[in-house]
């Protein structure tokens, strides 16, 4: 069965690619094969042709978006950005995950821009493909929207914050010290944590060993004022 399936999709073009990259009910391994194959920069015109149909099924507009991520063509690129402005939100989603996938940092400002989104789950889908672009330019942009009180309902945070902080640390550069130090003192214990974790990949060391939580973000609120 598996030799037959494999030889259908050798056979396939791109939207039969695209419908078996999203049957969820296909082997993974296949699957996968499928949707490298809509890398192809001659792909571009029909995966924006079945992203863009109102009649398309919610997994093949995934699938057809999120492969224009690896895909080299500027064409691409330009349709991603495009997508930004959707008005469904999981082709924002699906958007900002290949932008990040591109690693481009020219696009890294469409990206933040997402931060101020109305959805919750696309703001932190912005925040994740800043994680993966690392542009420290985007730095300000985060500490923004943490301090956003939109990202609080009821005096609750909510779960969005943690990954503005988690792309920041994933950023990495000196540049984003006074920004995870900023995030030692937040009300929310996750950021708080997701603060340490950076400030450690930063330093490229721990204040863990041998002190008590409150001791360590001490240390490290004295470290990041010595910087």
């Amino acid at each position: 069965m598996l030799s037959l399936l494999w030889a259908s999709w050798a056979l396939a073009g791109v939207p039969e690619d695209v419908e078996f990259a999203a049957d969820a009910d296909k082997p993974l391994e296949l699957r996968q094969d499928a949707f490298s194959r809509l890398h192809d920069e001659s792909a571009v015109a029909t995966l924006l042709k079945i992203a863009k149909d109102k009649d398309t099924s919610p997994p093949r507009r995934w699938v057809a978006v999120r492969a224009l991520g690896l895909n080299p063509s500027g064409e691409a690129r330009s349709a991603l950005i495009a997508f930004l402005a959707s008005d469904n939100a999981p082709t924002r989603i699906a958007a900002l995950a290949a932008l990040g996938e591109r690693k481009d940092r020219s696009t890294s400002g469409h990206v933040a821009a997402r931060l101020e989104d109305k959805a919750l789950l696309v703001r932190q889908a912005a925040a994740d493909a800043l994680a993966l672009l690392g542009d420290p330019a985007t730095l300000p942009d985060l500490g923004r929207a943490l301090a956003d009180p939109s990202g609080t309902y009821r005096g609750t945070s909510m779960w969005v914050r943690r990954h503005y902080v988690e792309a920041m640390g994933a950023i990495g550069s000196n540049d984003a010290i006074p920004f995870l130090a900023k995030a030692l003192v937040d009300p929310d214990a996750d950021v708080v944590n997701a603060a340490v974790k950076g400030l450690e990949k930063v330093a490229g060391f721990s204040y863990a060993a041998g002190r008590t939580h409150a001791e360590e973000i001490e240390a490290w609120t004295r470290w990041s004022k010595g910087r």
